[in-house]
This record gives C-alpha cells, structure tokens and sequence, in this order.
C-alpha cells in the first residue's frame, strides 16, 4: 500500500485545530466530506438555505437547528446518500459530525435521525423553495463587481433514476425507467447553478419552464439593465411559448429544432453537396444556410440555422432556431 506522510489543515472549524492525517485505521470512510465543509466555508450554500426556510417547531424542544439539519442532508447527498433513511446511520459518523459542527465523540454529539430529516423534507414548501430560488440568483449577481456585458444560460433536463414510489416518480417511454426529470438553468461560462427545478417523471422537457425563464430574465435585467441575454438549449425547448418569452423579454436564443418534413426539404441540396463534397476528400463535410421556418401554429416565421454534415458513417443534419445577427 502506498504511504502518505502529507496532512490537510482545515481553517473552519474553531472549537480546536483540525487536521486530516492519513493512517490505516478506518474511522471514517466518508472522509472528503471535509472538501465540501471546506468549500460551504467560502460559499454558505448550506447557511442560506437555512435561512429561507421557516422555523415551525417549539424552540424548548429543538436539538438540532435548521442549519444543522440543512448541512447534515447535502453532505449526504455530497457522499452519495440519498435516501433519508441513511440519517440513522450517519448520524453516528465522526466525519458528518465534524462538517456539522459537532465533537466526533462516540455515543455523544449525535446529529439528526431519518424521522427528524424526513419532517425537514415535508415541511419545505413552494414558498420556502421560491426564497431558496432567488437566494441562488442574488448569490450569482452578487459575484459581479461592475455589471457584465453578456450573460449566457444554458438550460437542460436529465434523468434520474428513482427505486421506489416516491413522490413524482413517474415512467419516461424514452428513459424506459421510473424517473424524475429535473430542470437546470446555469450560466455557461463558469456554470453557476441559477435555477434547479424538480419535476414529475413523465414531465416534457419543456413543462413548467416558460414561468421559471421569464422571472429569471426579469432578476437578471433588473440587477444588470442592458446585460445582452443569451439563452442556449437543446430542441426539447424549442416550444413557441419559450420562443415568444424570448423574444418579449429581449433575450437571444440558439435553440436545437428537430428534424421534420419541411426542415428536411429545406436542408436536402445543402445535405447531398456534402455528400459529393465527403466522396471526393473522404473527410467529413460540413455545409451552412440559413432559412426562416414558420410551424403550423401560426407563428412568425423565425431563422433556422441548418448544418449539412456527411461522415464516414453517413448524414448527420442539425437545425438551430435563433433570432441572433450572427452569420451562419
């Protein structure tokens, strides 16, 4: 086994000095949780959490304060334990201990149990969540020193995969799993989280994003006004309500469409040049044009930037709806 002399001083605990020392005994096996308490340090993600949510028990009675049991849940999270009832195991860990600010005394300074997380979990409601929202926000404007000149989001969904009958837990066709479905809107230059929204498992892409961006444009235009906005997302967005929020708000998209009958006419003598162009040099050929593209909702006809790309494996065409200057 490999021998390690090096040891980790750690600044944010004050009770005594603290430092990470490597040896053989297994105390612990969650140890880099301390990175996490080490980063919560400089960013209070898990203090400002605390403060949005309401206190709703009898003070004479509580034993572990919301900030507690806010850090002791996203630092089981962070180690991969997801499920509540983890709590009354963990709650025994000298590390999870430490990085909420308990002694890793045994038998003493135990932190919280599944029934004490799980009344946490239910009392967080959508007002609590909306304060936890724009707590999120008004951290990334608070970043800035002098007001950007453009700000880039990026906005996608993805599966999670759930093993049992939680709540929102639903069935995706395309996953072929029982899932949720969550939402997150980040900015694209240093990925600062702006918006993560839970959603049903069954959920479109697009379900529920339409009120989020349009709230999240009007934060960001009141803290910044003038910022030049630009949303990016995949063809999942590419919803006429999400467009026409866009457009009011005076923000720029560059959003995926997928490939139809009539995007496919459009793109067919730009896709067959590629492919002359593919046989003559045996290197994949990309093509560009531009058309503008109206759907049978009755729409104003938008620009549609097309890509004609041919690889040694065949027609890879792509479609991107925008309402940039850009040339193509």
């Amino acid at each position: 086994m490999t021998e390690c002399d090096s040891d980790l001083p750690y600044d944010f605990y004050s009770p005594r000095p603290l430092i990470v020392r490597f040896s053989d005994l297994e105390l612990s096996s969650d140890a880099g949780i301390l990175f996490a308490r080490q980063a919560e340090q400089q960013l209070q993600v898990c203090h400002g959490i605390a403060e949005c949510i309401e206190e709703w028990r009898e003070r004479t009675k509580i034993q572990h304060s919301l900030h507690q049991l806010v850090s002791q849940r996203v630092y089981q999270i962070v180690g991969g334990y997801e499920d509540a009832n983890d709590s009354n195991v963990l709650r025994h860990d000298p590390i999870y201990k430490i990085a909420c600010d308990r002694l890793p005394v045994a038998e003493q300074e135990h932190l919280a149990s599944q029934p004490t997380m799980t009344r946490l979990e239910n009392h967080v409601g959508k007002q609590d969540v909306s304060k936890i929202r724009s707590r999120l926000v008004d951290g990334f404007i608070l970043q800035y020193q002098q007001a950007p000149d453009e700000i880039v989001l990026d906005i996608d969904g993805w599966d999670d995969p759930t093993h049992g009958p939680q709540q929102l837990s639903c069935f995706h066709g395309y996953y072929e799993q029982p899932m949720y479905f969550p939402v997150l809107i980040n900015e694209a230059k240093t990925g600062y989280p702006l918006v993560l929204q839970l959603r049903a498992g069954n959920s479109h892409p697009g379900k529920g994003v339409t009120g989020i961006l349009r709230w999240l444009f009007w934060r960001l235009k009141r803290a910044f006004p003038g910022v030049r906005i630009i949303l990016r997302a995949d063809a999942g967005f590419a919803l006429p309500e999400i467009l026409r929020v866009c457009e009011r708000s005076g923000v720029g998209y560059a959003i995926g469409f997928a490939r139809n009958a009539v995007t496919g006419r459009k793109i067919a003598d730009r896709l067959e040049r590629a492919r002359l162009q593919f046989c003559r040099t045996q290197a994949k050929a990309r093509l560009f044009d531009d058309v503008y593209y109206a759907a049978a909702t009755g729409d104003a006809p938008r620009r549609l930037v097309m890509k004609a790309e041919w690889l040694p494996k065949g027609p890879n065409p792509r479609f991107v709806l925008t309402n940039l200057e850009e040339p193509a």
